[in-house]
């Protein structure tokens, strides 16, 4: 039986509202509806894939901390489209974010990192960018706003 899709990824946070607002307002996801399961949190909807917040205790480790950034996991990668409106969009929201380009594979990335620290890659298929978008500037890649 094969796989078929990634179906969520789970991101601890201390503040779920900053991470819901982050992952709505930011990147554009809707927000699904979730169950009372006993714990803050929320489900954050893109095409069938979602983000679960999980909050309060159940935010922490096993041994009762709690450990920001990506973990084991270096990074989430997500597809996007209208890369000029969203490198406006975090500058607008006072976002610090990065990007890069793979020319061969006519990739253009933006880089940001959530509330909780978490490292977002948003790659966008620059063949297929609506007409007249800017996209990657190689000469403005070292973006003042691109701390990290």
């Amino acid at each position: 039986m094969p796989l078929t899709d990634l179906h969520h990824i789970a991101v601890r946070t201390l503040d779920v509202e900053a991470t819901r607002k982050f992952y709505c307002d930011v990147l554009g996801m809707k927000e699904a509806f979730r169950p009372d399961l006993g714990f803050p949190g929320h489900w954050l909807l893109m095409g069938s894939t979602m983000i679960h917040t999980v909050g309060g205790a159940m935010a922490k480790d096993g041994a009762g901390k709690w450990v920001s950034g990506s973990g084991a996991v270096d990074h989430i990668a997500l597809g996007g489209t209208g890369y000029d409106d969203m490198r406006d969009t975090f500058r607008k929201h006072g976002v610090e974010w990065r990007e890069n380009a793979i020319p061969e594979a006519k990739i253009w990335q933006l880089f940001v990192k959530d509330p909780s620290g978490v490292f977002v890659e948003i790659n966008f298929d620059a063949s297929k960018e609506p007409q007249g978008t800017k996209g990657y500037d190689a000469a403005k890649a070292l973006d003042p706003v691109s701390k990290f």
